[in-house]
């Protein structure tokens, strides 16, 4: 990673595949896979950690990344955020992205 801090859901991801490459084994891209997306929450709904992760795998795979996830979230509890009246009016989803908006012709 270029950064000291991770600022983005895809940097979070990258931290937490890279920490487990370096402490379990396998690669990162395998553990992206099981780790899946980091999801950016509203800091005013969530303060105390902004972003959370579903992982998938084996039992031993899931207590590896909720470790590492709870190791990194000590350090880095936020990424950006979307913004909350946009989710509420839908123009953003729980994952960060935009929804496309239609131009008027």
């Amino acid at each position: 990673m270029a950064q000291d801090k991770p600022t983005t859901v895809d940097e979070m991801q990258d931290l937490l595949a890279h920490l487990l490459e370096g402490a379990v084994g396998l690669t990162e891209a395998y553990w992206k896979n099981l780790i899946g997306p980091v999801i950016a929450l509203p800091i005013v709904i969530h303060p105390r950690s902004n972003w959370r992760i579903n992982p998938k795998g084996k039992p031993a795979e899931i207590e590896a990344i909720e470790k590492a996830a709870a190791v990194v979230r000590a350090a880095h509890p936020y990424v950006l955020s979307p913004r909350t009246n946009d989710m509420l009016k839908g123009e953003v989803s729980l994952s960060g992205s935009r929804r496309g908006r239609q131009r008027a012709t």
